[in-house]
């Protein structure tokens, strides 16, 4: 008789008493739920940590600003690639075919010079409302020709005349100080050498188309003197850095050049005793180190200067010792100038020319050892942001713009 095991039920689980698992006790769920709002707790704090963090890199931008207001390219440096153009804010209206812009040493002021009407210079506060006009003393609309203009530290203003070829000096206010005759000679040095020392309560001047200078002083009779003798030059562009140095362009018939005049003209009591050194670079031409009517001559934080070469559409580019270098900015597409006029260079080393017939504003990056095209803004025409034959800017700290938009008859303020 043969023993047989019973078939299993195929149907039937069989189960392992030691496979089966207890339900989770109550203090294992404690701990489960411990776990996830601990792992909650730290994103949290991580959360909070990186919103703090943000919150003190903005304070720490609106305390930069305070300190010292800037657009926020300037607060936090862009690389190149990234820079943008500004955008219009408004127009300055009130004026007669504006030439040339300037700011006043804290930024307050902007002096404003006409080609048309009254050929006066105008003075504006930053939104735009006048605040006074002035000008040469003893001479006709017909007589005198403001074009470019500067101030030093002090707050003088130093206007370029086409007409009268000569600098005439004022104070913030507008009243009359003296005249740059030449080179090396001053009115009031001139003036100095009929009458000896000249004293607080005297007036005089010079108007190159009468041939005369005029001294009254007091209530006492007006005197006449023979018009001076002097070297010939036509002072066009001018710019007066921080330390008192003036750089100007001279535009003389065939003698075309750039001038650089030292500190102890703009920044003297008076020009009684005058003949400064004038260290003069260039000549009348094409060629390298040579220009035909330059308008504006600025300078970059490296100390090279920049002059818009007007009839060679270009700009060149002279050393610290005013060597010349290089130029750039002739032939066409991007950067390419057809006219240029006013130029300025701002905190950033970026250097804008006005382009006159281009009808915009040609921006470049000149931070380095090779001037890079950045982007130009504007174009022809008569609504805001339009410009109809451009000819100065300046620019603020704030990175305010302001423009000589001249046959439209305003200044065009764009900022970033």
């Amino acid at each position: 008789m043969t023993n047989q095991t019973p078939e299993k039920d195929l149907n039937q689980v069989e189960t392992n008493p030691t496979e089966q698992t207890d339900p989770p006790s109550l203090q294992d769920l404690q701990e489960e739920i411990q776990a996830e709002d601990n792992k909650k707790r730290r994103l949290l704090l991580l959360l909070l940590l990186l919103l703090l963090l943000l919150l003190a890199c903005v304070c720490g931008l609106f305390y930069r600003y305070l300190q010292k207001p800037a657009p926020l390219p300037e607060m936090v440096p862009l690389p190149v690639e990234i820079n943008y153009p500004p955008h219009y804010l408004f127009s300055i209206y009130g004026i007669d075919q504006p030439v040339g812009v300037a700011l006043s040493p804290g930024q307050e002021r902007l002096y404003v010079a006409e080609s048309g009407g009254e050929r006066a210079v105008k003075i504006f506060d930053r939104d735009g409302a006048l605040i006074g006009s002035f000008l040469p003393p003893r001479t006709t609309p017909g007589q005198r020709s403001p074009v470019y203009l500067d101030t030093n530290q002090a707050g003088r203003v130093f206007v370029t005349d086409r007409l009268q070829h000569a600098i005439f000096i004022y104070d913030a206010d507008g009243i009359y100080l003296d005249s740059i005759l030449g080179p090396d000679l001053s009115l009031s040095e001139y003036v100095a050498k009929h009458v000896g020392t000249i004293e607080p309560d005297v007036t005089y001047a010079y108007n190159l188309f009468e041939q005369d200078v005029y001294f009254k002083k007091g209530e006492e009779q007006e005197l006449n003197f023979p018009a001076p003798d002097h070297e010939s030059w036509s002072p066009l562009g001018i710019f007066i850095d921080r330390t008192g140095r003036m750089l100007l362009t001279d535009v003389a018939k065939e003698k075309n050049s750039i001038r650089q005049l030292p500190a102890d003209v703009t920044m003297a009591v008076n020009w009684q005793e005058f003949n400064p050194p004038t260290d003069t670079f260039g000549t009348f031409g094409q060629g390298n180190g040579q220009f035909l009517f330059p308008n504006a001559a600025v300078p970059d934080s490296q100390g090279r200067v920049y002059v818009t070469d007007g009839n060679n559409g270009r700009i060149s580019v002279l050393d610290s010792q005013e060597g010349f270098l290089f130029h750039f900015g002739q032939g066409s597409g991007d950067g390419a100038l057809s006219l240029p006029r006013g130029a300025t260079i701002d905190e950033q080393d970026r250097l804008y020319v006005v382009d006159a017939v281009g009808q915009d504003i040609k921006t470049y990056d000149v931070s380095g050892e090779d001037p890079a095209f950045l982007f130009a803004f504007g174009e022809w025409g008569l609504d805001d942001g339009q410009f109809n034959y451009p000819n100065d800017i300046v620019t603020d700290s704030t990175g305010r713009l302001y423009i000589a938009d001249r046959e439209n008859n305003r200044i065009q303020v764009w900022s970033y």
